[in-house]
């Protein structure tokens, strides 16, 4: 758990809450999303959100405010029934969802001393959210951004452009950042002076308007940089969070039964449940949800099988989200002809 200085007071509070935002907020995750929300979409066997929440419980946080929309019901049973027992968890229901400024406020009360803002569905490198923390610490900050380098976009939006001195945030625009520069993206710490700002910022998107407001006002503001951030906005960005994932090692079990003369590749992840047939070769970086099937020789890599999905004898797949009812095609994947023999 992390410490913050309160200038008011001269005193030192923890920080040890996180409030989580998962609901639903124009998502463009085709039919993903048609079964379950885009927080419940599934990470190496768990729930993006739980994935979310387990890197801040690891920082050392056990506090949680969870934010749902009337759609995540399936979000608040899986917290409330299948996380970890010994977080202390408040689900918040929002049924009208107008940003995440809006959304905070909606939990003002709840707040008992600084605490972490994250999205469900961004996950970053294990040591970002215990820098975060210490950052926010040593700076005694009111508010401290996560940066990574260069301007990518989150979808069609382009993230705001940072310029810092040091560890200190001296402009945040409203424009993508320069050639070479930082992007903010978001996940913060926050001291509970940032919701006497807050309030004339109810509809910010990306708390920009915020972060100048702050600056403005002679709050101080730090920053640290991520190596990576990954965010769930498009249908292929859950194939490449499921590789980053089976690439750190996190989760890369095989809990199905499988028959003797399958072929694994690791990193591979196959969930309880799943049915695989004779003689199929799975992997490298495969993830196999539960109730997944495979037919006989078949041939899968840098590939996820959804829950429901088949894959028909002697099929070959490379660079897929295959679900239920579509194929969802990585386009930066190599064209590969049909035959068992070409594949890595």
């Amino acid at each position: 758990m992390g410490m913050a200085f309160s200038p008011n007071s001269g005193t030192f509070f923890m920080l040890e809450q996180a409030v989580i935002f998962a609901m639903e907020q124009g998502t463009r995750l085709g039919t993903l999303s048609d079964d379950r929300p885009r927080a419940m979409l599934p990470v190496l066997g768990k729930p993006i959100v739980a994935r979310v929440m387990d890197r801040i419980y690891e920082a050392g946080i056990r506090d949680f405010i969870v934010v749902v929309g009337e759609q995540e019901g399936e979000v608040a049973s899986y917290l409330s029934m299948s996380w970890v027992p010994d977080a202390n968890l408040h689900i918040a229901l929002q049924p009208l969802v107008r940003g995440p400024i809006d959304s905070l406020l909606h939990v003002a009360s709840m707040l008992n001393g600084p605490f972490l803002l994250a999205p469900a569905a961004i996950l970053t490198p294990p040591a970002h959210i215990p820098n975060m923390i210490k950052r926010f610490n040593d700076t005694r900050s009111d508010l401290t951004l996560s940066l990574v380098a260069g301007h990518p976009r989150t979808g069609s939006v382009r993230l705001p452009g940072v310029r810092i001195d040091g560890s200190r945030v001296v402009d945040i625009s409203t424009r993508p950042a320069e050639r070479g520069g930082w992007s903010a993206f978001p996940l913060y710490a926050c001291s509970k002076q940032i919701l006497n700002y807050a309030e004339t910022h109810r509809t910010d998107a990306d708390g920009t308007a915020l972060g100048q407001n702050l600056l403005k006002s002679g709050r101080k503001v730090s920053a640290v940089v991520a190596e990576w951030f990954m965010p769930l906005v498009n249908e292929i960005d859950l194939l490449t969070i499921n590789k980053r994932m089976l690439r750190e090692g996190r989760d890369t079990h095989i809990l199905s039964e499988l028959p003797g003369t399958i072929h694994i590749s690791p990193p591979v992840r196959i969930d309880p449940g799943v049915s695989v047939g004779q003689g199929a070769k799975i992997g490298p970086n495969v993830y196999l949800e539960s109730g997944a099937s495979v037919g006989c020789e078949a041939v899968i890599w840098d590939s996820l099988v959804l829950r429901r999905a088949s894959i028909a004898d002697r099929e070959i797949v490379h660079g897929q989200i295959v679900a239920r009812q579509s194929r969802i095609s990585d386009p930066s994947s190599t064209e590969i002809e049909s035959s068992n023999e070409t594949r890595p």
